[in-house]
């Protein structure tokens, strides 16, 4: 009994220690579970959204036609003699300047050819000499009347027949050059070689086709247009992009129209020529031509996706480039199609203009343009 009593004692006294310490724990300002940190406030990340650039100069009224770009002035280049080929000096694509040697021919029969005619002019000029003496002597004897009229008339004919041959002995020998010269195929202005139909060691004839040429100067779009676009197209106002840059718009004007329609497409090519020409447009580039009637405004196709209505006017969302901050601006409607509307004013040419979710943002957002090939 007296163990037992002992042991609630010293239990006793340990518990009240426990508290003691407990309650001065307490008393020193510090609470034995600490209050939870809140996480740090962090911005928004930036909302992507699909946007679409504002195109400048193009009328959603028009018409549309896929084409290439092509030179003004386009040469299928041709030895004017026959022979082998011993050499090519350039290759497709090459830029070359006016007087650039393209191919050579072997010369050999030409430089024979040459020879031979330098031979014949001597001989002929030596025939004139001589008839040019007889013709003196006859004229002396027929003076003193010892010689007939009927020699004289005989000579005077020798010399005009010598002088004629040797006329033409020297036009032979001029042609004989020309022919040699000829040997060297040469660029007559600056351009640029397309193709090369011919090779080195190949054999051509006279006039065959070796070499492409396209001049520099003026470039070309070439599309082909439908029958029932072809009168509209002599009266309408054309614009040209480049697949390879299309926010630059280039005017243009219609040069050429097929009068006989492509027998396997029953299109008309038409030929539209790029004004403001530079070394960005090059030969093959993929081109759009944008026709538009004559007497149409000029507007700019958007989604209709794009357009929302604020204050009952209509509004598009544009973002800014720099910032990827939204701006609300009100715009003009001309009008309304299936899928696409057609604005008169409010955007500038090369904005971006965000084209679908436009209900589900606000003013002071933050978005980051959506582009093909982006994450």
């Amino acid at each position: 009994m007296s163990n037992r009593i002992r042991f609630l004692a010293v239990a006793g006294t340990l518990a009240l220690a426990g508290v003691g310490a407990g309650v001065a724990h307490t008393a020193g300002g510090k609470s034995p579970t600490e209050a939870p940190v809140p996480p740090p406030v962090t911005a928004p990340e930036s909302r992507v959204v699909r946007v679409t650039e504002v195109r400048a100069g193009l009328d959603g009224s028009g018409q549309t036609y896929t084409g290439v770009v092509r030179a003004r002035y386009e040469t299928d280049l041709a030895f004017r003699v026959g022979a082998k080929i011993v050499a090519r000096h350039v290759e497709v694509g090459q830029r070359v300047a006016a007087g650039t040697v393209l191919f050579r021919l072997d010369p050999t029969d030409y430089r024979l050819a040459l020879k031979a005619a330098e031979a014949d002019l001597v001989a002929a000029e030596a025939e004139v000499v001589q008839a040019t003496a007889e013709y003196d002597r006859l004229q002396r004897t027929h003076n003193i009347g010892a010689g007939s009229s009927s020699d004289l008339d005989k000579g005077r004919s020798a010399l005009y027949g010598t002088g004629g041959r040797r006329d033409r002995a020297k036009e032979l020998l001029t042609l004989a050059r020309n022919r040699l010269a000829y040997c060297e195929l040469t660029a007559d202005s600056d351009g640029v070689v397309t193709a090369l139909p011919a090779e080195t060691g190949q054999v051509v004839a006279e006039g065959q086709v070796v070499a492409r040429f396209a001049r520099d100067g003026e470039r070309e779009a070439v599309v082909s247009l439908p029958e029932n676009r072809v009168n509209a197209a002599r009266t309408a106002r054309a614009t040209i992009t480049l697949w390879a840059a299309p926010g630059q718009p280039y005017p243009a004007t219609l040069r050429e129209l097929s009068p006989i329609a492509d027998p396997v497409t029953r299109t008309y090519q038409a030929r539209f020529t790029i004004d403001g020409t530079g070394p960005q447009i090059a030969l093959g580039m993929t081109a759009t031509v944008h026709l538009a009637p004559g007497d149409a405004a000029p507007g700019y196709v958007l989604p209709l996706s794009s357009l929302l209505r604020t204050d009952d006017r209509p509004a598009v969302w544009v973002v800014d480039r720099a910032t990827g901050a939204l701006a609300l601006t009100p715009v003009e409607v001309r009008e309304y199609r299936h899928e696409t509307v057609v604005l008169s004013g409010g955007v500038k040419p090369g904005q971006l203009v965000v084209t679908a979710g436009v209900q589900k943002l606000d003013v002071g957002l933050t978005v980051r343009p959506w582009e093909a090939g982006n994450p």
